[in-house]
């Protein structure tokens, strides 16, 4: 018995160690495409800017201002923002919704911010992905312009609703 089990030991090291060596097959992965401004630039939407009178009351929100520095750097390519952990952008966006002045803090509002901390989100992790098609990120890079361009037109028009003098008969 001890002797079948040293002679099938032997055989089978010896049919490990054959000549025949396996080549190893070497996959290449695709890498994701760079979205420069020229891409971003191109794309189709309608751009909203707050209006002076809601600038001048929402100057101290300061993690406002740092939301549109991020957008803005968005929109002239730059996505290095969204390249990181999406803790930053959940971290932001809290800090933002958190410190809206009474002035502009209403359900609607509110509802916009959480729209666009998802496309934020949704990019990040579109970004952070290798293999997705140039044409995706820049549909996703385009759903979180126009998420911004939706919350800036929407407090345009909580002033503007409150601008508006209706006399109740």
């Amino acid at each position: 018995m001890k002797k079948i089990t040293i002679l099938l030991l032997c055989l089978g090291l010896w049919a490990c160690n054959s000549s025949e060596k396996k080549e190893k097959e070497v996959v290449e992965e695709e890498v994701s495409p760079f979205i420069f401004k020229d891409d971003i630039l191109k794309l189709k939407y309608t751009d909203y800017v707050l209006d002076r009178k809601v600038e001048s009351d929402i100057e101290t929100w300061d993690k406002f201002k740092e939301l549109e520095v991020v957008m803005a750097q968005l929109k002239s390519g730059d996505v290095s923002y969204f390249q990181g952990t999406s803790k930053s952008i959940e971290t932001l966006l809290k800090e933002v919704v958190n410190g809206i002045p009474e002035v502009v803090n209403t359900p609607s509002i509110q509802a916009r911010f959480l729209s666009l901390e998802t496309k934020m989100l949704k990019l990040q992790s579109v970004l952070s992905l290798r293999d997705i098609p140039k044409e995706e990120q820049l549909q996703n890079v385009k759903e979180t312009l126009i998420a911004y361009s939706n919350l800036n037109l929407q407090i345009n028009k909580k002033y503007e609703k409150d601008s508006q003098n209706i006399e109740k008969p």
